[in-house]
């Protein structure tokens, strides 16, 4: 008998808990005001819990089949009572957000991320908002982020074994470049400037990993504007600029337009003809997708030791930039 009862206890105990789990989980409305938020959201799991995104998002693949969901490009803010019509309504910009319809979709959690969203995320705490911000400037940083969310919404355990998953992925792939000769590279943010890479933060760090050198690694800064003629002078062996989806004829370059600025015939990756686009959504989003970065970026650094991978579109589709991209069909 008392073997019967103390079952009944322990079994009524256990569905509470699970019960209490489902309902905690149900009650989630989560916000998240940049396209790596979302991803990571995706990445756990987490992606049916999604009230508000930004207007920017569109990885994973996922997202583009949501109902209402628009390109950047073509997306144009109506009324409120519209987003509430939509699946995931677009209540941030990047640099702004829209207050009142984050009012109206009360979150149980909003996701910020990168300095600009600093000042966002603190007047969203004022208002008495649940709110994660991250600033990550490592790789292991985005690591954590991954795993503080994870806690945050009940998830933690699949967020560390992803995460290890990835470190490991991570270690494996370093371990191999770190035993190649370096190339030199320079990385270009935005050609108005222009704009480059310094030290500091996880793409920084994914160069190394891939077995490259930042050229301008003793500078600190995600981005800064540079000198033309410093560049030349730090006679890179690859140069890097960024094309990603959606992207406008004007909001990127050609690598015409590099190999022919003045200086430039006298560097090295010019003389070599290795210039080349990188997938800006991939490379500058901080989420489990670092690691397909770093293997593209070793593989692009080091094209007869690695294998362009999975999911990512070949060097030489980069290169184009006309009607014909983005493929019709998002990458999974």
């Amino acid at each position: 008998m008392y073997k019967a009862t103390r079952f009944y206890v322990l079994f009524s105990l256990l569905l509470s808990v699970i019960l209490f789990s489902g309902c905690a989980q149900t009650e989630q409305r989560i916000v998240s005001l940049s396209p790596s938020q979302t991803e990571i959201v995706y990445d756990l799991g987490l992606e049916d819990y999604l009230v508000g995104w930004s207007k920017y998002d569109c990885y994973p693949p996922e997202v583009q089949e949501r109902k209402g969901w628009l390109p950047y490009d073509d997306y144009k803010f109506v009324s409120i009572e519209d987003e509430l019509q939509k699946d995931v309504a677009v209540v941030s910009y990047f640099t702004k957000i829209n207050y009142d319809l984050i009012k109206e979709l009360d979150p149980t959690l909003i996701l910020a991320i990168d300095p600009i969203q600093k000042k966002m995320a603190d007047s969203l705490k004022v208002l008495g908002y649940n709110v994660l911000y991250f600033h990550p400037t490592t790789v292991e940083e985005v690591w954590e982020m991954l795993v503080s969310i994870g806690d945050e919404t009940g998830v933690g355990a699949r967020a560390r074994r992803l995460t290890e998953k990835a470190r490991k992925e991570m270690k494996e792939l370093q371990e191999i470049t770190s035993a190649l000769p370096k190339v030199k590279v320079y990385f270009e943010i935005n050609h108005y400037g222009p704009y480059v890479l310094g030290s500091g933060s996880p793409m920084d760090q994914l160069l190394e990993i891939a077995g490259g050198v930042n050229i301008f690694k003793d500078v600190e800064g995600l981005a800064f504007k540079a000198d033309h003629q410093d560049i030349i002078d730090r006679d890179p062996d690859v140069i890097l600029t960024p094309l990603w989806p959606h992207a406008g004829r004007y909001e990127v370059t050609t690598v015409r337009e590099i190999v022919t600025r003045k200086g430039y015939e006298n560097i090295t990756a010019v003389k070599n003809d290795r210039v080349y686009h990188y997938d800006s959504s991939l490379l500058k989003c901080p989420s489990l997708r670092q690691v397909t970065a770093a293997r593209k970026l070793a593989y692009l650094l080091h094209p007869y030791h690695f294998r362009n991978p999975e999911n990512s579109v070949s060097p030489w589709e980069l290169g184009k930039i006309d009607a014909t991209y983005p493929p019709e069909k998002p990458l999974k």
